[in-house]
């Protein structure tokens, strides 16, 4: 009995750390962020982007439209360049209140000959967690 209630603390105790951890750090979101963009999924990364509350509700289509187009882009080259080999971020570099970050995000394709691609991606800590600012 005492090992099955230990056994059982120590789980709910995992399970509490767990829900704590930093699943929505500024590199989580980033990784969310520039995965979505290499899906192809805009719903992914209209997830990840901070919107201002007040902002018109023709922005988000706009944003949506806009960004599509790039997304297709980026699918093209990514495909041409044979997909993608490694991605590596850099540690997050915080503002003095640390309410905005900025890291680097580097994109290694398969293709021998093909350039990293370097993404600086700015972050803003909002009531929602950390998003990604345009």
């Amino acid at each position: 009995m005492h090992m099955l209630r230990n056994g059982l603390f120590m789980l709910l105790t995992a399970a509490l750390l767990m829900a704590c951890s930093a699943s929505n750090s500024p590199e989580k979101v980033a990784q969310d962020y520039i995965n979505a963009v290499l899906a192809n999924d805009i719903n992914g990364v209209m997830s990840t982007l901070h919107i201002q509350a007040d902002a018109p509700k023709e922005q988000d289509a706009l944003i949506r439209g806009k960004l599509s187009i790039l997304l297709a882009d980026t699918s093209t080259r990514v495909i041409r360049l044979g997909g993608v080999k490694k991605i590596t971020y850099s540690k997050p570099e915080y503002n003095a209140d640390k309410t905005r970050a900025n890291l680097v995000a580097i994109i290694r394709y398969k293709n021998d000959n093909a350039p990293n691609k370097e993404e600086h991606i700015a972050l803003v800590k909002t009531d929602d967690g950390w998003k990604v600012s345009l």
